[in-house]
């Protein structure tokens, strides 16, 4: 593409200032002067137009540069400086809110604001309205950025939340958000019976009598001869048998002899125990009184240690309320921006129409 040729002497070789009251090109060296059609570019804005579309932004930058040289309030050459700041080849590409993260704020602020001061009066306003979608596009970036601190401690406290709801659950002797006051009653209730069933029958096998269990002495016994009507029809002659002696009975006459002295000496022994150890209702009462008082404590240290969840988890839900309408405000100022955006583009485009 051919570029604007430079404004040099040709006298002297000099760069050339312009006049502008005069409407002149003047050169500080040798003090000649020049009207603008000595160096007229009949189709720079279409050049720098061309140059702006193929995203050539430099050359473009000089191509306006060198209309706003000799016509300072050229629209067309304000308005190609204002999206050469941007890098964007049209004005509908201010309606992509990401461009606004890109581009330098400051300086297409000032850009636009040589637009709105050089520019004639009637199209002041579209530069104005330039203005205003720009800035709206900056705060939009700066609403974005700003949303996200309330909604990662929006997230924090949520995660906080679900920590509390699971201590509480484990505990779960009451839980408001799942069990109603009468079955969280109803449940305690049956949990104290099966613990006083519990402790009733651990009772009882503490306090049964070790020597209760007699021995079996039957197990010494013998099938052969355990019949005494056989014995008499085998010797109904026999007048020396004793039938007083019953040693042939058993397998082992020792043993059972001295498994029937332990049975004497448990029986001895349980009659002792018996007597040493008074066990009556009143201390299984006692014991029970004792068992319902660790167990109310037991149950009541769970109910404050869930009522303390409870309240910490209200306590952090209105934490989480108060970010929730932090970030309300934020999308509510994010969709104002967003459609001041829009709107401002259309008046622009339709302007240029």
């Amino acid at each position: 593409m051919n570029d604007i040729k430079a404004h040099i002497c040709p006298t002297c070789g000099g760069q050339l200032s312009v006049n502008i009251e005069r409407q002149m090109y003047e050169c500080p060296f040798c003090g000649g002067s020049f009207d603008y059609e000595y160096f007229r570019e009949e189709n720079v804005l279409d050049i720098a137009g061309q140059a702006l579309k193929n995203k050539e932004f430099s050359s473009a930058d000089r191509a306006y540069d060198f209309m706003l040289d000799k016509e300072a309030d050229n629209f067309e050459a304000l308005r190609g400086k204002a999206l050469v700041s941007m890098n964007i080849t049209k004005t509908e590409d201010l309606r992509y809110l990401d461009l606004y993260s890109k581009i330098n704020h400051e300086s297409v602020s000032k850009e636009i604001c040589r637009g709105i001061e050089s520019s004639q009066p009637q199209d002041r306003e579209y530069f104005t309205v330039m203005k205003d979608v720009v800035d709206a596009g900056h705060e939009y970036v700066d609403e974005k950025e700003q949303i996200e601190t309330p909604r990662a401690e929006r997230n924090r406290l949520l995660e906080r939340i679900q920590e509390y709801v699971r201590d509480r659950d484990i505990i779960g002797v009451y839980s408001p958000a799942r069990v109603r006051p009468k079955k969280a009653v109803i449940r305690t209730f049956i949990c104290y019976l099966f613990f006083c069933l519990i402790v009733f029958l651990g009772y009882k096998y503490a306090t049964r009598n070790p020597y209760s269990k007699a021995e079996d002495l039957s197990q010494y016994e013998t099938n052969e001869t355990s019949d005494t009507s056989g014995i008499l029809n085998y010797y109904p002659y026999n007048s020396n048998i004793n039938f007083n002696d019953f040693s042939s009975w058993y397998t082992n006459q020792q043993k059972y002899e001295a498994a029937l002295a332990r049975e004497e000496q448990r029986k001895i022994d349980y009659d002792a125990w018996e007597e040493s150890h008074h066990y009556t209702v009143f201390n299984l009462i006692i014991v029970l009184c004792i068992s319902t008082v660790i167990f109310a404590l037991i149950v009541l240290m769970l109910f404050l240690c869930s009522r303390s969840l409870d309240s910490e988890i209200s306590k952090i839900e209105e934490k989480v309320n108060e970010q929730e309408d932090k970030i309300k405000s934020h999308e509510k100022r994010i969709d104002e921006l967003k459609d001041r955006v829009s709107q401002g583009c259309k008046w622009l485009i339709d302007y240029e129409k």
